[in-house]
C-alpha cells in the first residue's frame, strides 16, 4: 500500500503559543510538523496555541501609535479590524456579507464626517451617550493621503512581573479562564456629571492654538510625553478630551494670563475626565496625568490632592501597571514609553529635591535604556536637551537623598562630584554656556541651556555647603550661587520667568541662602545684596504663579533680618577654593558672576591644577554627544553600570542612593515647605 498521506494541518490564526507569547520569543508553531513548537519542545513545556482576542472599540477616540508595515505589496494592506472581520466572515458565512458591508459603511461614514473645532460639542446627555456607544473608528486618517490608515493599537495589558521571581515547572497563563473584558460604559449619572462640568467645551480656535503652541515650545522639551500624531493627525473630534485639557492646562501655565480661560478651568475638566475613566488608553492617560503637575495650586506647606506630588504618585502607579519601568524591546512605541518613563523619573527627582520627600521610583528596580536620538524620531537637538536634563536632575535627586540619609553625603560625595564633572564635560556644544576661548565669553543666549546650568550651579551650591556651623562661607557655593543670580537676572530682563516651572522657586531659595552666608563680611556684603535682591524679585514674580514661592521668599527675608543684626566678622572670608573645586568653574567666565573678580583676586594660583582622575583615565574621551549617540550611562543607569563608569575608589553600591526617611518634623521649625531639608542646617549656622 502506498504510504498514507499526512492530513494537512488546519490553518491557525494565532502567531505564537502561550509560552512564547509570555516570553516574547519567536514561535514556530505554524512551521513545525508536530503540534509543539521548538522552544517548548526544548524546555519541556506544554505547547498551547494562543487564541487571538477580538478587537473592540472603546470610549476613547484617541489615536494609537502608527506601526510601520513590514512589507509593501501591490494590494493595499488590511488593518487588523479588517482581518478580524474577514476571520468572522469565514467562521460565520451566513452573516459575512452583512458584517463586511456594515464595516465598510461605518468607515465611509467616518471618512466623510468633518466637524469644526477641536472637540465635538457634546452639550447634552444624549450626545454624550451617543459618543460613548458609537465612537469614531480608529482607522481613519483624513490628514494623510494615498489611502494610508492608522493601525489599531494592540491591547495594552497590565504588567505582571510574577514570573520574573516565581519559577513554575508548569507555566501559568494569566489570561486563561478570565471572562472577556467588556468596555466600560458610563452610567447616566456619569454622563450627567460630564455634561454639568462641560468637559466637551474648549476655547475658541485662536486661544486654543496659542495655548497649544505654548505647550509645544515651553513644556514639551522638558516633558516630551505627547505624540504629535495624537493631535496633528487626528480629526478634531477624535482627539482625547483628557489629553487636550491637560495640554491646554500646561500651556496656560507658561503663557500670559487669560482671565476668560484660567488654568483652573482646564484642570478641573481634566481631573473629572480622569476620575471618570473617560480615556481608555492607559498610555494616553499616563501622559495626560503627568501633565497635570503644571497646576500645583498649593505650596508644599499644605496637604493637597491637587499638588504635583500627588499626581506624580498616581502617574507612577499607572506606569508600573503598564510596565513602563521595563525596557520596551521591539515595541513600535518604545521611544514614547522611554520618554514617559524618564519624564516621570525627572519629576520624581525634582519633587524630592524641592520638598525633601521620599522618592516614588526606585531606579534599581527598572531596566529602561537611556534616551537616544531614535526616541525622538532622529531629532538630535531635543534628544540632547532631554538627555542632559535627565542627567542633571538625577544627580540633584541623588544628592538630596544623600542629605536625607544620616551620614550619607560624605559616603557619596566623591561619586556625585565625578558624575557632575562628567555631565559638564560631556554636555553638547549647543547647550554649553560659554565659548571655549580665552576669557570664556558667553555664547549667544539659549533659554534652555541657561535652565540646565541653573540646576548645575545649584548642585554645586549644595555639594559645597559648610559641614560645620560657625565656619567660613564656602567659596564654591558663593561662586555658584552668584552664577545663578546672573542667570535669573537675564531671565527677568527677557520677561521669561513665566516660562519656568515651580522647582525654580527652590533654586532661588538655595542660591539666596548661600549669598546670605557672606553678609557679615564688609568686602562682599554689597555684592551679596545685589544678588539677593535679584533672588527676591524673582521669587516675588514666581510666587504670583507658583504658591511655593511665597514661603520661600518669606524664609529668605526672615533669615536676612537676623543676619543683618549680627556683628561683622571681617573684611573678607578665607578663600578656600581648592584646586579640585576650581575645576568645576574652568568652563565659565565672569560675565554672569558678580563675585568672580573679588574671589579670583584672592584665590591661590591654579596654574598647576592636576586634572581629575576621570579625565586622566580617559573616561571623558569621545563622549561629547556625537550625532547619533545617547547620554551617559552613569547618570541614568543602575548602580552596577554607574560603578563601572566611575573610578575604582567607589565602593560597591556607592553610585546608587537609596530612598530614605524624612527628618523629624520638629526639625523644620515654622517652615514646613519647599527646601526645608536644606534650610535646617543653614539656619543653625547662626548667621
Amino acid at each position: 500500500m502506498p504510504p498514507k498521506e499526512k492530513e494537512p494541518r488546519a490553518r491557525r490564526t494565532v502567531k505564537a503559543c502561550v509560552i512564547c507569547h509570555k516570553k516574547k520569543v519567536r514561535c514556530d508553531i505554524d512551521e513545525v510538523d508536530g503540534k509543539i513548537c521548538t522552544p517548548c519542545a526544548r524546555d519541556g513545556y506544554t505547547c498551547i496555541p494562543r487564541e487571538r482576542k477580538r478587537k473592540r472599540f472603546t470610549l476613547s477616540p484617541s489615536p494609537p501609535i502608527e506601526r510601520p508595515f513590514k512589507q509593501q505589496s501591490a494590494e493595499p494592506p488590511l488593518s487588523e479590524d479588517n482581518e478580524n472581520t474577514f476571520a468572522i466572515a469565514q467562521t460565520n458565512p451566513t452573516s459575512s456579507a452583512e458584517t463586511i458591508i456594515s464595516c465598510q459603511h461605518s468607515n465611509r461614514e467616518a471618512l466623510s464626517t468633518s466637524e469644526p473645532g477641536l472637540g465635538r460639542r457634546l452639550s447634552s446627555t444624549a450626545s454624550l451617550q451617543e459618543y460613548q456607544q458609537h465612537p469614531t473608528p480608529h482607522n481613519s486618517n483624513p490628514s494623510v493621503g494615498n489611502d494610508s490608515v492608522y493601525q489599531p493599537s494592540p491591547n495594552i495589558v497590565s504588567y505582571l512581573g510574577r514570573l520574573e521571581y516565581l519559577r513554575n515547572d508548569v507555566p501559568v497563563n494569566d489570561d486563561a479562564g478570565l471572562p472577556n473584558k467588556v468596555p466600560r460604559r458610563l452610567s447616566d449619572t456619569d454622563l450627567e456629571i460630564l455634561r454639568t462640568q462641560r468637559v466637551d467645551e474648549l476655547p475658541p480656535r485662536p486661544v486654543r492654538d496659542s495655548l497649544m503652541d505654548a505647550f509645544w515650545s515651553r513644556c514639551y522639551p522638558w516633558t516630551p510625553v505627547v505624540e504629535r500624531g495624537w493631535i496633528d493627525d487626528r480629526r478634531p473630534h477624535q482627539v482625547s478630551l483628557l489629553l487636550q485639557h491637560a495640554m491646554l492646562l500646561a500651556g496656560s501655565r507658561v503663557s500670559v494670563s487669560l482671565p476668560d480661560y484660567p488654568p483652573e478651568q482646564f484642570y478641573k475638566k481634566a481631573r473629572v475626565l480622569f476620575w471618570m475613566s473617560a480615556e481608555s488608553d492607559p498610555i494616553i492617560t499616563t501622559a495626560a496625568t503627568l501633565l497635570l503637575h503644571w497646576w500645583n495650586p498649593e505650596g508644599p506647606e499644605r496637604v493637597s490632592l491637587d499638588s504635583s506630588g500627588f499626581w506624580l504618585r498616581v502617574c507612577t502607579g499607572l506606569a508600573y501597571q503598564v510596565g513602563l519601568h521595563r525596557e520596551p524591546n521591539g515595541r513600535a512605541d518604545a521611544g514614547l514609553r522611554r520618554r514617559i518613563w524618564w519624564s516621570l523619573v525627572v519629576r520624581d527627582c525634582l519633587i524630592n529635591a524641592g520638598h525633601g520627600r521620599p522618592r516614588a521610583i526606585d531606579l534599581k528596580l527598572a531596566d529602561v535604556f537611556e534616551i537616544a536620538v531614535l526616541d525622538f524620531d532622529g531629532a538630535l537637538a531635543p534628544a540632547n536637551l532631554f538627555a542632559a536634563y535627565i542627567g542633571i536632575s538625577c544627580i540633584l535627586g541623588d544628592l538630596t537623598q544623600s542629605y536625607l540619609r544620616r551620614h550619607g553625603l560624605q559616603e557619596q560625595k566623591r561619586s556625585l562630584e565625578d558624575r557632575l564633572f562628567r555631565w559638564l564635560k560631556t554636555l553638547p556644544e549647543d547647550l554649553q554656556l560659554c565659548r571655549s576661548v580665552e576669557g570664556r565669553p558667553l555664547k549667544a543666549y539659549n533659554f534652555e541651556a541657561r535652565q540646565l546650568h541653573v540646576q548645575y550651579f545649584i548642585v554645586l551650591v549644595i555639594l559645597n555647603r559648610p559641614t560645620e556651623p560657625k565656619t567660613a562661607p564656602s567659596i564654591p557655593s558663593l561662586l555658584a550661587s552668584s552664577f545663578v543670580a546672573g542667570i535669573f537676572e537675564d531671565f527677568m530682563a527677557r520677561d521669561e520667568l513665566r516660562y519656568l516651572g515651580p522647582i525654580f522657586t527652590f533654586y532661588c531659595l538655595t542660591a539666596g541662602m548661600a549669598q546670605l552666608s557672606c553678609f557679615r563680611y564688609a568686602g562682599l556684603v554689597n555684592i551679596a545684596e545685589e544678588n539677593l535682591a535679584i533672588m527676591g524679585r524673582a521669587l516675588d514674580d514666581l510666587s504670583k504663579r507658583w504658591p511655593s514661592g511665597v514661603g520661600s521668599l518669606k524664609h529668605l527675608m526672615d533669615v536676612r533680618e537676623k543676619v543683618m543684626q549680627r556683628p561683622s566678622l571681617g573684611h573678607f572670608p578665607d578663600v578656600n577654593l581648592s584646586p579640585s573645586a576650581f575645576q568645576f568653574f574652568t568652563d565659565f567666565g565672569p560675565d554672569l558672576c558678580r563675585m568672580w573678580h573679588p574671589i579670583h583676586q584672592r584665590a591661590p594660583q591654579t596654574a598647576n591644577i592636576a586634572p581629575r582622575e576621570l579625565e586622566t583615565a580617559g573616561i571623558l574621551q569621545g563622549l561629547r554627544a556625537p550625532a547619533t549617540h545617547s547620554i551617559d550611562m552613569d547618570v541614568v543607569a543602575s548602580a552596577a553600570i554607574q560603578q563601572q563608569m566611575m573610578n575604582s575608589q567607589m565602593g560597591a553600591g556607592g553610585a546608587s542612593i537609596e530612598p530614605t526617611l524624612l527628618q523629624p518634623q520638629e526639625w523644620f521649625g515654622p517652615y514646613g515647605g519647599i527646601g526645608n531639608w536644606l534650610m535646617v542646617d543653614w539656619d543653625s549656622f547662626g548667621w
